[in-house]
């Protein structure tokens, strides 16, 4: 049985804080400020509050609330979970021994991160060395939202996955992305993030909303690293 699009379209009003009776059938989405970041909210509590999951939908696509409420209206009830890493620790075990010697790494303040429970780490990005080097500096394992550009095919897919990474498209609202770093962290986990969005070796660009976003929406707590160096030990190319 569908949701009632009603209450949809009062979910689309809380979600963009539109006053009063502001929101309509036919009133765009684009003028009541529903961006991507409004976008994930909605798809949040639509999860939570009717259990429909949009991640595998077509729902960025609809133009007007009244659109947004059909489709979600007529969606299966499904799950998506995401479930990564499972080579990471023994990659680690492998590797991380020769990195440290190699490439002379040195951690401070490590005790920063907390023991357990969700985590949003957010480092800056100068090199690909940087995604080893993180894990190696934490005690815990790290699971890592990546460019689309690493995932061209279903072998490199797997090959990302199992070592802890899942791909977000940076051109456009990517939902799937968003869902499985929820997952990530609803499991208690460690979800790390470059908000420039890009290697800038040198410069610090300004930050991309997602990981605030992540972090308000979970509650867990948003932990800084800063990385040097990477850019010099394996520069770009």
């Amino acid at each position: 049985m569908g949701v009632d699009e009603a209450s949809l379209l009062e979910l689309v009003r809380e979600v963009c804080a539109s006053p009063g009776d502001g929101v309509h059938a036919d009133t765009r989405l684009e003028t009541i400020g529903f961006d991507s970041l409004a976008y994930a909210e909605f798809a949040a509590a639509v999860v939570e509050r009717h259990g429909v999951d949009l991640v595998d939908g077509e729902a960025v696509e609809m133009r007007t609330a009244g659109e947004l409420a059909r489709y979600v209206s007529d969606v299966d009830r499904s799950t998506y979970e995401v479930r990564l890493g499972r080579l990471q620790a023994p990659a680690m075990s492998l590797l991380g021994g020769l990195l440290r010697w190699w490439f002379d790494l040195e951690v401070q303040g490590g005790h920063h991160m907390p023991r357990s429970g969700p985590v949003v780490l957010c480092m800056n990005h100068e090199s690909l060395l940087d995604i080893p080097v993180a894990v190696l500096a934490s005690h815990r394992p790290i699971t890592f939202m990546a460019k689309r550009e690493l995932f061209p095919n279903d072998a490199s897919t797997g090959f990302w996955n199992a070592l802890g990474a899942f791909s977000v498209d940076r051109d456009r609202f990517d939902l799937r992305a968003i869902h499985a770093a929820m997952e990530v962290l609803g499991r208690g986990e460690v979800l790390g993030m470059y908000p420039e969005g890009t290697r800038t070796p040198g410069a610090l660009l300004p930050f991309l909303p997602g990981a605030p976003w992540l972090a308000l929406r979970t509650g867990a707590p948003l932990v800084p690293c800063g990385i040097r160096g990477t850019e010099k030990a394996m520069p770009r190319g």
